[in-house]
């Protein structure tokens, strides 16, 4: 996995409702608004939750959208790909989320910087990791099985 994670001194390459193109999701549901591009092993996504999301409650963004946002950042990095290959962007969905671990609760306002690592792919499911931190702590880590259904006609 990806040691290096994306601060606040790297710029975002994709953002806002350009992210659009890569994802499924529209609002109230979109949890990632910044793309910082990828690695040899990793790609960098991130999301500043703001008041009266769906997924925030008295202060702080709750831990079901910590899993939506990891399973948006896999969209994101999967949407890109595709797209570069000159394909559509495809359908997917969370099969299974494991060894999730969460640290603590994250204020409305700070920003997340995640890493997606692919462990493995076969036959249309995707194994990977998802490493999400604010302020260079931990707030979560865990595997994620993404299923991608194939492109829209």
């Amino acid at each position: 996995m990806c040691q290096h994670m994306p601060g606040t001194e790297r710029k975002a390459l994709i953002w806002g409702t350009d992210l659009y193109g890569y994802i499924p999701q529209r609002p109230p549901i979109v949890m990632v608004d910044s793309y910082y591009g990828k690695d040899d092993v990793s790609s960098f996504t991130g999301y500043t939750p703001v008041s009266g999301s769906l997924f925030c409650d008295r202060g702080f963004f709750l831990e079901a959208g910590i899993i939506e946002h990891m399973a948006q950042s896999v969209a994101v990095s999967a949407g890109i790909e595709y797209k570069s290959r000159g394909e559509a962007v495809p359908l997917g969905f969370i099969g299974a989320v494991s060894k999730l671990s969460l640290h603590f609760r994250v204020p409305v306002g700070k920003k997340l910087f995640t890493a997606i690592t692919e462990a493995g792919k076969f036959e249309g499911v995707s194994l990977v990791t998802a490493r999400v931190m604010c302020e260079d702590r931990l707030v979560a880590e865990g595997e994620l099985k993404v299923f991608i259904l194939g492109n829209p006609k």
